[in-house]
């Protein structure tokens, strides 16, 4: 979006109140964005001198103008806000957002919070040199701008690199997550905004345990200075298990579960075992890259949605169910949205052009950075120049390689799906790859049917480690041939032999499968690996040699 399309909108009686001191408090009493405009555009322009917003600003003024409300329940406002590194997150969080909430009494304590003290005075920093400096402000808001005086000694109350206090009764406040004392409070005022900015440290410096400590020190420590205070946890995941990467996972979760229980409804199979006998139908749910939050409309009281259905709850690793129990919302923005219609976008288009998102896409940096995806750096297989993305003229003959998954219980895994062809070159092309939530059943056999259909498969080549023959009637009717085969090697050396296919640039992908990449790069350590294993089963397939026990079977689609 761009901020010129937003001024050009504006209604003329509020452009003409923009005229005098009375009319711009009044009308950016309830707009931060329009006060961020009159008073702090030089945050919003960029070297270029364009100003645009991208939907994770647009989230982060609607979250903001919540604020206006009152706070009537313990917990009622915490919220996490995941978006790229680089992204304006500090920016609109630790200064235009408070700057406005201060300047109009909508916030009065401010607690901000960062890995390091120091990381977090220089937020401090940023927003006292607005105050001293930014004369559009000390015009409009003298008393915000004024450091508060004693009333027995004529000197500053508090003016240091850690704490401000302000003439108006604004108080800002600046410590290390890790400070030996998170103690806060100002008289009888306690923090009714606290903030937490990059809590975290590079994977370099940081370890599980490590991350299991500074959830501790949020949950136990940081949070109970106000139970009715509104929270922001804002960051990039900086490894796979940090806190940021377990809300962005719940997160993702959630938006899994809605979309079944909106389309498809629930599927309570415990086993694969109980497939026979079975009637019900499955889940379909699709990793997809898309903005994942709860819509402010700025209403009274926001809704949870899934975090009040215990299935939900019961579905979660007991690691990641804090997240619920915390009551902690989650807003994640990749920095490339796939439509409904599977088209793609990217998040700021203004300052990340989708082309060249695309030429870094096939990156570590870009997994970690933009998509938040982590990837740990100790990972002992595929690297950046192992991945090639280009067509082919010509493709020959093609399977479909599934991964299918061991339950379909509420903590069902995915089911591994890829597509694969012979070039005319002689090299193997990875031309799909997704992981799916797809009960065994019709559900599984029309979308693998559908993936026929489009790429021309020949064959349906299956990994029947778990499920023996059952597989068979699964994808009975499926328009191609019907492999199964077991594993006997295991998955570390079949990855390894897969990976030497790669290097000997004997494979090449025809498009950027996120997924794929992400558990590419962080394997072996990676805790889902279903895509990954199609993809080196379907390489093998056509370039290794035989890996395990096989059958074929045609299957009747007439």
């Amino acid at each position: 979006m761009k901020i010129h399309d937003y001024l050009r909108n504006l209604p003329k009686e509020v452009i003409a109140d923009l005229s005098t001191q009375e009319g711009r408090i009044r009308q950016t009493s309830n707009d931060p964005l329009l006060f961020a405009i009159i008073y702090l555009p030089h945050h919003l322009t960029s070297d270029s001198g364009s100003m645009s917003l991208s939907a994770f600003h647009l989230e982060l003024i609607e979250w903001a103008k919540s604020w206006t409300k009152p706070v009537t329940k313990p917990r009622e406002y915490r919220d996490s806000f995941i978006a790229p590194r680089n992204g304006g997150k500090s920016t609109w969080l630790f200064l235009l957002l408070p700057m406005w909430g201060a300047a109009h009494g909508h916030i009065r304590f401010l607690a901000a919070f960062s890995d390091s003290a120091s990381q977090a005075e220089d937020h401090l920093q940023s927003f006292k040199d607005e105050l001293d400096a930014n004369e559009a402000l000390t015009r409009d808001y003298p008393l915000l701008c004024t450091p508060l005086m004693g009333t027995q000694v004529k000197r500053y109350v508090a003016q240091s690199s850690s704490q401000i206090r302000q003439a108006n009764g604004f108080t800002f406040m600046a410590k290390g997550i890790d400070a030996k004392t998170l103690g806060m409070k100002v008289g009888r005022q306690r923090p009714d905004l606290l903030l937490f900015d990059d809590i975290e440290p590079p994977e370099s410096t940081y370890s599980a345990i490590e991350a299991e400590r500074r959830l501790s020190t949020v949950l136990q420590a940081a949070f109970p200075l106000n139970i009715y205070a509104r929270v922001a946890i804002v960051g990039t995941t900086t490894m796979p298990g940090s806190v940021i990467d377990q809300l962005r996972t719940v997160g993702e979760l959630e938006r899994e579960w809605l979309k079944d229980r909106e389309t498809k409804g629930s599927f309570s199979l415990e086993s694969i075992d109980e497939l026979n006998s079975a009637e019900k139908s499955g889940t379909n749910e699709f990793i997809s890259e898309m903005a994942i939050s709860t819509p402010f409309k700025n209403t009274d009281s926001p809704k949870i949605s899934a975090y009040e259905d215990r299935d939900f709850y019961e579905s979660l690793e007991p690691e990641l169910r804090w997240v619920i129990d915390s009551k902690v919302r989650v807003h994640y923005f990749p920095a490339i949205i796939t439509r409904e219609d599977g088209t793609e976008e990217s998040l700021w288009p203004e300052f990340w052009p989708l082309d060249d998102l695309n030429g870094i896409r096939h990156t570590r940096d870009f997994a970690m950075n933009y998509m938040n995806r982590p990837v740990s750096l100790s990972a002992d297989y595929w690297q950046n120049d192992d991945i090639n993305v280009k067509q082919s003229k010509e493709y020959r003959h093609t399977i479909l390689s599934l991964d299918p998954a061991v339950k379909t219980a509420k903590k069902n895994d995915y089911t591994g799906i890829a597509v694969l062809s012979r070039g005319d070159d002689g090299k193997v092309y990875v031309r799909h790859a997704e992981g799916v939530k797809i009960a065994p059943g019709p559900e599984l056999q029309k979308y693998v049917s559908e993936l026929c259909e489009r790429f021309s498969v020949g064959l349906v080549y299956v990994e029947t480690n778990q499920g023996g023959d059952v597989w068979k009637s699964v994808l009975d009717g499926v328009p191609a041939k019907f492999k199964a085969v077991h594993q006997t090697e295991k998955k570390e050396l079949r990855a390894t032999k897969a990976l030497d296919f790669y290097r000997k640039e004997m494979v090449v992908h025809t498009g950027h499968f996120d997924t794929l990449l992400t558990q590419m790069y962080a394997y072996p350590k990676v805790k889902n690996d279903d895509v990954l294993d199609a993809v080196v089963s379907g390489v093998l397939y056509f370039l290794g040699k035989p890996q395990g026990k096989a059958s074929v079977k045609r299957t009747s689609y007439i």
